[in-house]
């Protein structure tokens, strides 16, 4: 007898295609997924409680963890596979994905997919070195930002988002990392201005004038020709600092979360994650075709990263020790407010001090304790 569940994953093909791979490869036995997609932008303007009504497995984001949460959305891991199962789950993961879905204690998804910011360009179109600090990117030209959505707050959180937990903003990484940013606004092309970072990604693989991203999720799905489409190579985060030893990055990735719905069907569910999250699997069914794993040994494989560019060994280190942004419930709405005052920042001549101060005693009184509910 198969048991059916269904799952809601997002709609690029980085998000369906290692799903469906790993169901038409045999799946796990006697467990059968549908999988629906939708847009990324659907899991914030869909209430979560209504998708756990139809869905036993979701794909899921961990800054919105805590309104899942708060919606009772979704299950801990520990209530519904062994501790032997979440040990090594765990001990495959890469850098910090397990950690940023661990929250008061408890971990909310298990890590699917894998990404960070970092520099994107076009290796033949690259007249010089490998840009490796933002002053190097302020000498170059065909440069373009991504600032749509929430990704202009997220560049700055790379840059400045305070490490040592006890507020939002690193007060002098801030200003600097602004008035950089400002400087290259006004040089850069702005046609990408409400592009997300997969568009890009296809941007930059199609265009003869614009080289490089130098903040930017990356997509090793594009390290690949297509078309008219270029591949395109990647690099390690930009470093604000020649000095920096963390990358100045926010940590992304996807995780897959167990609901409600599923509750009494939790051995389907851990059949089905066993096999979807083997190192085999992994390897051989996702990495092929053009999942971003978040299991480390997929970022290690030399086979991997050749058939992708070198996308792996080059952003690797960025993921390792990306910032993890704060989880709380009513994190992402300010996530929205936070991209929109930096947009506004680098268009005009305000005073970066005076803007930091505001986000920073915003952040404060929009989260009373911002340690402990911020960061589990």
């Amino acid at each position: 007898m198969t048991v059916e569940l269904r799952g809601l994953t997002w709609d690029h093909p980085r998000g369906y295609r290692p799903l469906e791979a790993f169901e038409a490869a045999g799946g796990a036995p006697g467990v059968r997924v549908q999988w629906d997609r939708q847009p990324l932008s659907g899991f914030e303007s869909e209430p979560l409680a209504a998708l756990t009504e139809r869905y036993d497995l979701l794909v899921v984001d961990h800054p919105g963890l805590g309104a899942a949460i708060e919606a009772g959305a979704v299950l801990p891991v520990e209530d519904v596979f062994a501790a032997r199962d979440l040990e090594v789950w765990r001990s495959r993961s890469v850098g910090q994905t397990w950690q940023s879905y661990h929250l008061h204690g408890m971990t909310w998804a298990l890590p699917l997919d894998a990404a960070t910011q970092v520099c994107l360009f076009r290796p033949d179109l690259l007249t010089g070195p490998v840009p490796t600090t933002w002053s190097d990117i302020l000498r170059m030209s065909g440069v373009l930002l991504c600032v749509a959505g929430p990704h202009a707050g997220l560049s700055l959180l790379g840059l400045a988002g305070d490490r040592s937990r006890t507020g939002l903003l690193d007060r002098n990484r801030s200003i600097e990392a602004i008035r950089l940013l400002r400087a290259i606004w006004r040089r850069s092309d702005h046609e990408a201005a409400e592009l997300d970072p997969i568009a890009i990604h296809e941007l930059l693989a199609i265009s003869n004038e614009l080289v490089c991203c130098p903040l930017v999720y990356s997509y090793a799905y594009y390290g690949t020709a297509s078309g008219d489409r270029k591949p395109l190579a990647w690099s390690a985060a930009p470093r604000l600092r020649v000095d920096d030893d963390l990358a100045a990055s926010t940590l992304g990735g996807t995780g897959l979360a167990v609901t409600r719905r599923a509750y009494d069907r939790v051995l389907a569910v851990t059949k089905y994650a066993r096999g979807l999250l083997d190192v085999g699997t992994q390897l051989d069914v996702v990495s092929p075709v053009g999942g971003q794993s978040a299991t480390a040994a997929v970022w290690s494989s030399g086979l991997v990263d050749e058939a992708w560019n070198g996308h792996y060994s080059a952003t690797l280190s960025t993921l390792e020790s990306a910032y993890i942004r704060p989880r709380f419930d009513g994190w992402i709405a300010f996530q929205d407010e936070l991209s929109e005052r930096v947009r506004e920042l680098l268009g005009s001549d305000g005073d970066p001090a005076v803007a930091v101060d505001r986000i920073e005693a915003d952040y404060r009184a929009r989260v009373r304790d911002a340690v402990e509910v911020c960061h589990g």
